[in-house]
């Protein structure tokens, strides 16, 4: 099958061989090895946030979004799926998208997909894999495929990664750094903010000041992040960090809602960004709450 078939028609990953995902999991392995571990972007950008398995949320957001410049997605695409299957068919479609579109569509590295350096829990991803296909070959080239994600967007005065920052570092530091040091995804995939009730024994928590630092730093204003649940939907650090998540499995957790946020030009604080809920099944402005 063609990639614009499964572009065309997203329900026809479901007919994929596992011949067929290999071969394209090649293709856009060389996608993914061309870019940067911090993108930097003009333009309409949209962000998405956990999707965590749920395919047809994911379908949702393409159909609504695709007309933006730039849709970034902030990891966290397989592993803790709503519906059978959902996390197979999400990543898959995804990377089709990637190999098809691959300025358009920007898949930065959650602490999900970065198992291999990092453990998480739950990971049921290979297990799925397995049962899916009848084996586990294709864990290993899913592997290499995030592996070679990359971590960061700066883009009309916004940071976007999947958790954290990284404390100290400039703009120039960050078009340097690997994609795969464990120091380093640490920090950007597994940090939550000092204001969160999730305590995970692994990152690097960061507080309003610290954060304020780290935007003046990379010339950034805003920092749009996904990754914490009980922060989902709130805009804390001074109107300076919103956390989003887009997956029906934690519409209810922080302020609610599945969330895609909008940057369509230089934003100064959170209240600049277009946000919109999913959780009904229609598409709604969401009002973003504060927290100090």
């Amino acid at each position: 099958m063609d990639v614009e078939g499964v572009v065309g028609n997203p329900d026809n990953v479901k007919k994929l061989t596992a011949e067929e995902v290999e071969e394209y999991l090649g293709k856009v392995l060389e996608v993914f090895k061309k870019e940067k571990t911090l993108l930097e972007l003009n333009g309409r950008i949209a962000f998405v946030g956990d999707t965590h398995g749920d395919f047809e949320t994911t379908k949702a957001v393409i159909k609504r979004f695709f007309g933006v410049d730039h849709l970034v997605f902030l990891g966290d695409y397989i592993d803790r799926e709503p519906v059978k299957w959902g996390a197979v068919y999400n990543i898959v479609y995804l990377l089709f998208l990637k190999q098809l579109y691959p300025k358009k569509i920007v898949l930065l590295k959650g602490n999900h997909e970065s198992n291999h350096v990092i453990p998480c829990f739950p990971h049921e991803f290979e297990e799925e894999l397995t049962r899916r296909y009848g084996s586990n070959r294709l864990h290993k080239r899913f592997v290499e495929v995030f592996s070679a994600m990359p971590l960061m967007v700066l883009g009309n005065n916004v940071f976007a990664a999947h958790a954290g920052i990284l404390k100290g570092a400039d703009r120039d530091t960050l078009r340097v750094i690997g994609k795969n040091d464990s120091v380093i995804l640490k920090s950007i995939v597994w940090s939550d903010p000092v204001v969160s009730q999730v305590f995970r024994g692994v990152g690097d928590s960061f507080n309003g000041e610290e954060l304020k630092k780290f935007l003046d730093d990379v010339d950034a204003k805003v920092f749009v992040r996904g990754h914490t649940p009980d922060l989902s939907g709130f805009s804390i650090y001074g109107n300076r960090c919103l956390t989003i998540l887009s997956s029906r499995l934690y519409r209810g957790t922080g302020n609610g809602g599945v969330l895609v946020a909008m940057a369509e030009k230089n934003m100064f604080s959170v209240d600049d960004l277009v946000v919109e809920d999913f959780s009904s099944g229609r598409w709604r402005r969401y009002l973003v709450a504060k927290k100090p």
